[in-house]
């Protein structure tokens, strides 16, 4: 293998290692939230506000962190936020109380901010169009090892300390429980922070910094920064914000942080329920794998659409099961349980092989050139805001209608999704950048 195949390969693998690390920090509180629950350190809301505390500050994050990636480059942006998110552990777990626990929550959305924006770009400034959409799939199959390593924490903690519902752990050992959940997450920022010292910076922003703009396929005359509401872009601008948009109102986030708990509520016991959660990761880990295979031979707009479909029937699948529990028509048992499993697996499933992969391929390759950071920037700041909104009121929705009405809303928007993805989304497979932006210029 030459050198610079080598580099491609070591570039794929630190990209996805940004992939691990993006989600981990929000994710991570799934496991520890039955613990703070059993401890009563925190009401529903609060719980709610400390789970979604990781999106709003990623959303604020994202908007400056393409004006920080063209100031400082790629890199050090890259570098900045695997930093920021090994510190966020320490005040969450040193300093008790909500306020510091919150700080701590605030970290890890400015760590997520940051690599979710400037990480897929770095990718698509850097990768040929041959290879682009396999750095998108790893960074999203990386992803999902983040959150599968998050579900094995989990089990790990209520086997080795006691299950939360468990009469014979002690407060104590709850309380050590949840903070070595959440201790664990300075591992991925380490591997990540030590992995983008080797990277090389961006080849755009280098050429930018030199007076010459050019992308991994090929050259391209200088040219200014221009505005992403101009005429000629405003179109790409509002189909990728909209797909962005879409992808959280499904409630991908918000299932992501509380499919545990959903277990547990739905019958299934402390155990059962953590090795339900497993199960569920390696599920989206094995479809993203897939899709990582198909999302170049398939096409984006042929995965978003079979993903919706699938997010669609999943949702009202697992709805009518929690619809059975909440009136009484089945008890809360080990059955009841697993057939919500599988209505929230197929949803994993359907979101893996379609939205996972494709949603930051239509970030990095719906933005022209000249927009791409500040409009990556706005699109992951509205992804996130959506994102912050559905996982804000998720829990006080359940606690004051019930899961079905929840899944059944969020169906409703998986099908404004595929609606979107069938009729509006053009297909960018095997293009350059360069030709995407001469498809817009001639709408």
């Amino acid at each position: 293998m030459d050198k610079a195949r080598q580099y491609i390969v070591f570039l794929l693998v630190m990209a996805g290692c940004g992939g691990m690390l993006f989600d981990f920090g929000g994710t991570i509180i799934n496991p520890a939230i039955p613990y703070l629950e059993s401890l009563r350190l925190y009401t529903t809301a609060e719980l709610s506000h400390l789970t979604s505390a990781v999106v709003m500050s990623a959303a604020f994050a994202g908007l400056v962190a393409g004006t920080l990636a063209e100031w400082f480059g790629r890199k050090k942006v890259m570098l900045l936020a695997a930093a920021i998110a090994g510190l966020a552990c320490l005040p969450i777990c040193l300093v008790p109380g909500y306020w510091s626990f919150y700080a701590g929550r605030t970290l890890q959305g400015i760590a997520a901010g940051l690599i979710g924006v400037v990480v897929p770009m770095y990718l698509a400034e850097c990768l040929d169009a041959k290879n682009r959409g396999k750095g998108a799939g790893i960074f999203q199959f990386m992803d999902v090892i983040g959150i599968l390593f998050c579900s094995l924490v989990g089990v790990a903690v209520v086997n080795v300390i006691g299950g939360p519902s468990d009469p014979a752990t002690t407060e104590a050992a709850k309380n050590v429980a949840w903070k070595t959940v959440f201790w664990s997450s300075a591992a991925p920022a380490a591997l990540f922070f030590l992995g983008a010292l080797g990277l090389r910076e961006s080849p755009v922003w280098l050429a930018k910094k030199a007076g010459k703009v050019q992308s991994a396929d090929e050259g391209a005359p200088a040219a200014p920064k221009d505005s992403v509401f101009q005429r000629k872009y405003v179109l790409p601008f509002v189909l990728a914000v909209v797909i962005l948009a879409c992808n959280q109102a499904t409630g991908c986030n918000a299932i992501q942080y509380f499919a545990l708990k959903m277990f547990m509520d739905a019958g299934l016991g402390d155990a059962v329920a953590n090795y339900a959660n497993v199960a569920l990761w390696a599920v989206m880990l094995g479809m993203t794998a897939i899709a990582c295979t198909l999302v170049d031979r398939k096409g984006r707009t042929f995965l978003l659409k079979i993903g919706t479909v699938g997010m669609v029937v999943s949702d009202v699948c697992a709805g009518f099961v929690f619809l059975a529990i909440r009136n009484g028509w089945m008890a809360p048992s080990l059955l009841s349980g697993w057939l919500a499993v599988a209505g929230i697996a197929g949803f994993i499933a359907s979101f893996s092989i379609g939205p996972g992969v494709v949603v930051w391929l239509a970030l990095s390759e719906l933005m022209p050139n000249r927009i791409r950071a500040n409009g990556m920037a706005i699109g992951l700041f509205i992804n996130m805001m959506v994102a912050y909104l559905i996982s804000d009121v998720f829990l006080q929705l359940v606690e004051k209608w019930g899961y079905a009405p929840v899944l059944f809303m969020l169906a409703g928007f998986a099908v404004l999704y595929f609606i979107t993805a069938a009729f509006f989304l053009p297909e960018t497979k095997g293009r350059t950048l360069e030709e995407i932006e001469k498809m817009w210029e001639s709408k």
